[in-house]
């Protein structure tokens, strides 16, 4: 049973979703078809990635995935098929395949030009049911070699610190950072260190294990189920209580 999974920023008030998933099952009756979310900020191609980047890994290879956020196509944004890591990506070359993968790419087709104002349904629904019922790759477009570039900030370590950058707030007001955990043992070597957050420079020294690790209120590090530093307060929102939004530097300083 195929599986095809959504990603949009198209909300949850309009008739936008139920259309794209109608036009699927039209196609496809058979199919299985998963939201990863449809409640992304409009147009935020780092949100989308974050998003899909930690979702895509926990479905079977083969999966086939439609990314319908900045979907148009433009002079400067081709749609592409793009297989990567087994599975399967449907969107627009906007900048969010390099924000997935790199140039970590086992193969790309450009699908041809079309001026469909809503292509997530008129075309990217096609394309995953095309795809889904076994139509080659190169049947459905030209093979090319590159996707637009759209570089992301990673953390980076000098001496004894390491600088990262919040990079996604999640509904309970963590703060999820780019600091990776292999990063973080790498140049910390078990030795002690300082995590300053916020505003008022609080301070944080411990890594945690789990939110309870603290009383209700107080603030805490750990590491998260993709091995990403984040914030949290327990039973708060960090966002809110240490002006911890997208963007905002992260400093670990080892001692």
């Amino acid at each position: 049973m195929p599986i095809i999974t959504l990603t949009t920023d198209f909300g949850l008030k309009d008739h936008y979703v139920s259309s794209v998933k109608g036009a699927i099952l039209q196609q496809l009756p058979q199919a299985t078809i998963i939201d990863i979310s449809n409640v992304i900020e409009k147009y935020h191609l780092p949100d989308t990635a974050f998003i899909i980047k930690n979702a895509y890994v926990n479905f079977p290879k083969g999966t086939i995935h439609i990314i319908g956020v900045k979907a148009n196509q433009t002079k400067d944004a081709r749609h592409l098929i793009v297989l990567a890591q087994g599975h399967y990506f449907i969107g627009a070359d906007n900048g969010i395949f390099s924000l997935l993968f790199g140039n970590d790419f086992e193969k790309i087709i450009a699908l041809p030009e079309n001026n469909s104002v809503f292509p997530t349904r008129d075309i990217f629904a096609t394309v995953a049911c095309q795809i889904a019922q076994g139509t080659a790759l190169e049947q459905l477009g030209q093979v090319t070699h590159n996707v637009r570039q759209m570089l992301a900030f990673n953390a980076a370590s000098m001496g004894d610190n390491i600088r990262g950058l919040v990079v996604y707030v999640d509904e309970y007001g963590n703060s999820i950072t780019n600091i990776s955990k292999s990063l973080y043992q790498q140049v910390g070597k078990g030795r002690s260190f300082i995590i300053e957050v916020g505003r008022q420079h609080l301070t944080i020294s411990k890594i945690s294990n789990s939110y309870s690790d603290v009383p209700d209120g107080e603030i805490l590090a750990l590491f998260n189920s993709s091995d990403f530093l984040e914030i949290a307060v327990n039973l708060g929102k960090a966002d809110n209580l240490l002006s911890l939004k997208t963007n905002a530097t992260i400093l670990i300083q080892f001692i």
